[in-house]
């Protein structure tokens, strides 16, 4: 096999992306490039030509490495001993499918906008890592999510450009030497859709799209945009994922024994599944009962807003004649979609559809799986909130593709080449991180902040495109760069609920705390605003504000442009990351999840994965437990915690003698974050959960 083709093998599968190695030997070839191109492996190729890679391969380093991380990927895909041929055996002769309407794998492959995409990434990653038998189902986005831009006022501007798709790894599902193409009935028609696929290590993810010549505009247009257009193109979109979705499945010729919905937007899934069941002579409940064995849905929020609602006309439009397929009324199947399926004002709910179509739900954390039974409580008649059947899994993070390769060489060279085999297990990890000193986590911090310090001066540079840009005035608050300042990150989707403002609310006293030169702090915020949200574009100019204060001149930056990038960054570089959601709106939370394995320590509201995570010398907690109904005087008491824990807590304990970040006090927390929950909120421990919990069970059921 020649270089190219061992390097196109290696680009080809997304098992790159969490491979450091494998990142660098692409790097190297064309650093520019993989600049350019938010690091993509295929853009680098494309670039490089014959000539260039012969002279490349003069390197023996460089040489050496490609062999060596060809060599691994090789080992990976073919280990017959994983965790779960040894721990599930009904589930290892099985098949999970995973619906998601977002996958946030890597930068390069822009189908996500956030949390809910970059969980789906982790999951389909550590399914691989642990040999579960596993394929993800989702949308083909032509332009993905919004790329951001803050213009002169601090106001959010969105473009949309197109993606490359020559510069990802996704190619056409080929069957018989041809790109299989589904048809999908859709509002009483037949809608086209082509079948793409790229490799996720062991696993497979599908990708649906319909921008298919022999459809119409409009019908082209479903799968443009991810969260894009109105209501009509979002229950085109659902339709699409959930109905396709199956009948991708089945022209695959597979037959999962898990089908797994990742939050509402795919439940339309059930739908085609029933309507399966009846064409085999199921009556309809013996579908639907035969569906709900089989399907797991896990709701992620217990924000109003953020579950999908559909007035009926436009569910009985788009599914057009299922009344018929599926043997019963409408009133049924519109049922399926309301707590109460006798009122004819409720509308249609895609988390209601899901969880009446599911008889395994879990929501995200322990407190998120309370708040949902008290949330759909409704759905049981008769029942108390602790005997509706929604159980928890709290959320994880993928560690391979989060950890910083500067952290990862001290890990490795500590705990042992199998370190992240620790993860699986808390206890494990807490006595293997032992042989990682204090002096390790003081030394290492220091050069992850560097490292944070040099990425943010690349990125800016690369968008600095005048005095008034964003990026400019984030360049002139670089200049003053400290690594012995005390630095705190915020990142995240700016809605409401999360308060991306709440630190500035008493400016006057954000201006003391942050400008002090005794104690000084460095706030780096990042995020974007969905495009119809004009309160969180608000919030994101209220910040852009802050910035601008000559007061706090190299003390606040905003990072345009959130993405995977900027989240790996920050979350390895901070001393302390800030989250302060309205309680108990925060379903899991996983960006502060990333930031004790970097020795980083949180400081959060007690909400979501952080309530269970903080025991008091791991973190620093805002607030209690409590949370008061009336919205203004949550923010008020929050705030008042907030200053406090600051000023009398989390700034002693940095700044104490012998210095910056190397008191015993500090040096103990970041000990205590890194030793208690790198591993307890670790992917590896969620599948761990998710397989002896629901997919082996659900499987072995079936035998």
């Amino acid at each position: 096999m020649s270089t190219r083709d061992t390097l196109g093998a290696l680009a080809s599968n997304l098992w790159w992306a969490w491979s450091p190695r494998a990142q660098g030997v692409f790097e190297r070839l064309a650093p520019d490039v993989w600049a350019a191109s938010n690091h993509s492996p295929s853009a680098v190729l494309l670039a490089v030509t014959d000539a260039e890679l012969e002279q490349a391969m003069a390197d023996a380093d460089l040489s050496s490495d490609i062999d060596a991380v060809a060599a691994e990927l090789a080992t990976y895909l073919s280990e017959p001993k994983t965790w779960c041929r040894a721990n599930a055996p009904s589930l290892h002769r099985g098949l999970v499918a995973y619906f998601s309407a977002e996958f946030g794998i890597h930068e390069s492959l822009p189908i996500y906008s956030g949390g809910l995409g970059v969980l789906a990434g982790d999951h389909i990653k550590t399914a691989s890592d642990l040999g579960i038998p596993f394929v993800g189902v989702s949308l083909k986005y032509d332009e993905g999510y919004f790329q951001q831009r803050v213009d002169a006022n601090g106001w959010q501007q969105e473009y949309f450009p197109a993606t490359r798709w020559e510069h990802t790894p996704v190619k056409p599902t080929l069957r018989d030497g041809r790109q299989l193409r589904l048809m999908i009935p859709l509002a009483g028609r037949k809608v086209g859709v082509d079948v793409f696929e790229v490799a996720v290590g062991r696993s497979t993810l599908y990708l649906l799209d319909t921008d298919v010549e022999s459809n119409t505009d409009v019908d082209r247009a479903i799968c443009r945009r991810l969260y894009g257009g109105d209501s009509k193109t979002r229950i085109r979109q659902e339709t699409v994922l959930g109905i396709g979705g199956v009948r991708l499945l089945r022209a695959l010729g597979l037959e999962p024994s898990v089908y797994h919905l990742n939050e509402g937007h795919s439940a339309f899934a059930c739908v085609e599944l029933i309507r399966e069941r009846v064409g085999r002579g199921d009556s309809y409940q013996d579908a639907l009962h035969w569906v709900r064995q089989r399907t797991l849905f896990t709701t992620h929020t217990p924000v109003a807003a953020g579950h999908d609602r559909f007035d009926p006309s436009l569910v009985t439009a788009a599914l057009g004649d299922y009344q018929y397929r599926l043997g019963t009324a409408w009133h049924d199947i519109i049922g399926l979609g309301r707590v109460n399926p006798d009122d004819h004002g409720e509308t249609f709910c895609m988390t209601v559809l899901a969880l009446k179509t599911a008889a395994h739900c879990n929501g995200v954390s322990r407190l998120h799986g309370q708040v949902s039974r008290e949330m759909w409580v409704n759905l049981w008649p008769g029942s108390r909130p602790e005997e509706v059947p929604i159980s928890h899994i709290t959320n994880g993070i993928h560690a391979e593709t989060f950890m910083h390769p500067i952290m990862r060489d001290l890990v490795e060279e500590r705990m042992g080449a199998s370190w992240n085999q620790a993860l699986i297990d808390p206890g494990r990890w807490a006595d293997l991180s032992r042989r990682i000193t204090e002096d390790d986590l003081r030394d290492v911090r220091v050069r992850l902040k560097q490292a944070l310090f040099d990425f943010l001066t690349a990125r800016l540079q690369r968008t600095a495109f005048d005095e008034d840009a964003c990026a400019s005035q984030g360049l002139r608050n670089l200049a003053t760069w400290r690594t012995d300042a005390l630095t705190i990150g915020f990142a995240r989707r700016f809605a409401t609920y999360k308060r991306g403002d709440l630190i500035f609310s008493d400016f006057e006293r954000a201006v003391a705390l942050l400008a002090s030169d005794d104690r000084p702090i460095q706030l780096l915020i990042a995020g974007k605003a969905h495009p119809s949200d004009d309160p969180g574009k608000e919030i994101i100019q209220r910040v852009l504000q802050a910035t601008r204060d000559s007061r706090l001149a190299g003390r606040v930056i905003f990072v345009e442009n959130y993405d995977m990038a900027v989240g790996r960054a920050l979350t390895s570089g901070v001393d302390v990351w800030l989250n302060n959601p309205r309680r108990p709106r925060e379903a899991s939370g996983t960006s502060g999840e990333k930031v004790p394995l970097h020795g980083g320590v949180n400081l959060s509201i007690l909400d979501g994965w952080w309530v269970e995570g903080f025991r008091g010398d791991n973190g620093y907690a805002i607030g209690d437990h409590e949370a008061p109904r009336d919205t203004a005087e949550q923010d008020r008491r929050d705030l008042a915690a907030l200053y406090e824990v600051l000023e009398t807590q989390l700034l002693p304990d940095y700044y104490a003698e012998p210095g910056p970040g190397r008191s015993p006090a500090w040096l103990a927390k970041v000990r205590a974050s890194f030793s208690s929950l790198s591993a307890q909120f670790s992917t590896r421990r969620m599948l761990r959960d998710y397989a002896t919990h629901y997919y082996d069970p659900i499987t072995a059921n079936q035998r």
